[in-house]
């Protein structure tokens, strides 16, 4: 894993490309729902009932810190003992250039870079991040696995079949993901039968130039993984812990979602008459984060926005009140948690390169 400090002109080139997305996104929005408006979008937010406004919120933070602590006791199992603020700020950076990165793990390579400023090998560092991806994933299919048993019906429900299909390729990229891990634990040499096997096809029909190169780069990769797991094996309890806290982390994204929903409902006279049970909302965001996992786009914006409008559609039939529920919800787990994350991205790299060298130099002149 490469720990090369964030380029900032290719962070400026990711930042314009997102917002360009975005404005994309919000024009298409606006333009194709009649009625739907910033001022309308304004008075839904002002009737919002606050304590689940401000609850979302904080769901929003935790969701960051709940990554950090699954970082912070996978550390402490190889005896690393970084504070909460450390563990929060590498946490931070995977959100914030997972964001800005056509990619799951985009924002790893940032988290690996703080992390080994801070004095943990970029073995150990890539020990703990590889893991921690593993049990994030493993926990994604564990609630995937949980949804789709609890409400199999409202995925049936849903309208769009090109929602459907993408909440199944989704989710397949996923367990694809988690099964390739499995393997490579059970079997290193199975992995590379495999690889060789598709890398020739990629070369026969000239997508892979270098098929050597290729090979070369999936086997480091595999033995880097091995070597992970072979690391933090010895350390049962943290792995548990890591999943259970991946877990913790999916379940507050999840909960920003019903809390703006339930927060709506409560104020909003035109939502009265809806009558859905809080497990239905939750397998229904549930849905539509599956559903984002098949589009390699930034924050799959745009994607997001349409699958959560046709998902919601079956309980919120006023155009104006779906929009406003899905740009409050995308604007706190998506928006507002990149923002938030950037600024404390930002405050933790002026720490690890103007405070902390001025305060480990005047320790060495006394």
């Amino acid at each position: 894993m490469e720990t090369k400090k964030p380029s900032l002109k290719k962070q400026l080139i990711n930042v314009a490309f997102l917002l360009l997305l975005i404005g994309f996104t919000f024009f298409i929005i606006f333009h194709n729902n009649d009625g739907f408006s910033l001022q309308s979008l304004g008075e839904f937010v002002s009737k919002i009932h606050w304590p689940f406004l401000l609850g979302a919120l904080f769901c929003m933070v935790m969701n960051i810190g709940f990554k950090g602590m699954s970082i912070g006791v996978l550390s402490r199992a190889l005896g690393y003992k970084k504070g909460p603020l450390k563990n929060y700020s590498y946490a931070a950076a995977d959100i914030y250039f997972s964001a800005i990165t056509p990619s799951a793990t985009g924002g790893q390579p940032a988290s690996a870079y703080y992390m080994v400023k801070d004095e943990i090998p970029i073995s150990h560092t890539t020990a703990i991040l590889s893991v921690n991806l593993l049990m994030y994933t493993a926990s994604l299919m564990a609630l995937a696995l949980v949804t789709f048993i609890v409400r199999p019906n409202l995925f049936f429900n849903i309208d769009s079949w090109i929602v459907k299909v993408c909440i199944v390729i989704g989710l397949l990229v996923q367990l694809l993901f988690l099964s390739v891990y499995v393997i490579i634990m059970v079997s290193e040499k199975t992995v590379m039968k495999i690889a060789t096997w598709i890398v020739k096809i990629g070369a026969f029909f000239r997508i892979i130039k270098d098929r050597e190169e290729y090979l070369g780069r999936i086997d480091a990769s595999v033995k880097r993984f091995k070597n992970s797991i072979k690391l933090l094996n010895h350390d049962k309890k943290a792995l548990v812990g890591s999943f259970l806290l991946n877990f913790a982390e999916r379940i507050t994204y999840i909960s920003i979602g019903v809390l703006v929903f339930y927060g709506a409902l409560y104020n909003i006279p035109e939502l009265a008459g809806v009558k859905i049970n809080v497990i239905d909302i939750y397998a229904l965001e549930a849905f539509c984060w599956f559903g984002s996992y098949c589009v390699p786009l930034p924050g799959a914006v745009g994607a997001s926005e349409a699958i959560f409008n046709s998902v919601f559609k079956m309980v919120i039939s006023n155009v104006v009140l779906l929009n406003s529920t899905m740009m409050i919800t995308r604007g706190i787990n998506f928006y507002i948690s990149f923002i938030f994350a950037g600024i404390v991205t930002l405050v933790h790299h002026i720490i690890v390169h103007f405070i902390e060298p001025k305060t480990t130099g005047k320790k060495l002149t006394s």
